[in-house]
């Protein structure tokens, strides 16, 4: 288990199962996470197991120390020759929104893929219309490498992917 200052990181268990599918069900939730609603919800309860336990294997919950799930977090496109990934996070209880658990969460994750996976960079992708999840990312040291241009539609709109980007160095002066 990786531990923070708020929250701790541990791997998703069957238990999670139902507060994962509660959460992909919340329009809210899907709203900031993706961008999207309904679309994403409309899975059965088997096939969002399938894709978090078969396909998604590197996806870990995000507990406070209580033990309460409060979001979860990992990475997925893994190019070793490179040593790079794409870290994604979602905190699912709105009541945990804007405390500060992402932030904490997310650190303790870089540090533990920089340091453990020894990966050389991390990336991360986002919509334009979500500063929340900007910021988080921001204060870590990502830096906004560039833009996919209307590659989200939200409520009848198109806007912008942000693509992120941070080196373990830039990571390590940062956070020594």
């Amino acid at each position: 288990m990786l531990k923070g200052k708020l929250t701790c990181i541990r791997p998703l268990e069957s238990d999670d199962l139902e507060k994962l599918y509660h959460w992909y069900n919340d329009p809210d939730y899907c709203y900031w996470v993706s961008g999207c609603w309904p679309p994403v919800s409309m899975l059965r309860r088997e096939e969002l197991e399938r894709i978090m336990y078969e396909e998604d294997e590197h996806r870990y919950a995000i507990i406070k120390p209580d033990g309460q799930l409060i979001g979860s977090i990992g990475f997925d496109q893994v190019n070793i020759t490179a040593r790079s990934a794409r870290i994604y996070l979602g905190i699912g209880c709105q009541e945990h929104w804007g405390k500060g658990y992402g932030t904490d969460a997310l650190t303790v994750f870089v540090r533990y893929l920089f340091n453990q996976w020894n990966f050389h960079r991390l990336s991360a992708e986002t919509w334009q219309k979500n500063l929340r999840t900007l910021a988080c990312y921001q204060k870590l040291g990502f830096i906004i490498e560039g833009t996919l241009r209307e590659a989200y539609y939200v409520d009848g709109q198109y806007y912008d992917a942000i693509i992120l980007g941070l080196l373990k160095q830039d990571f390590n002066k940062i956070h020594q």
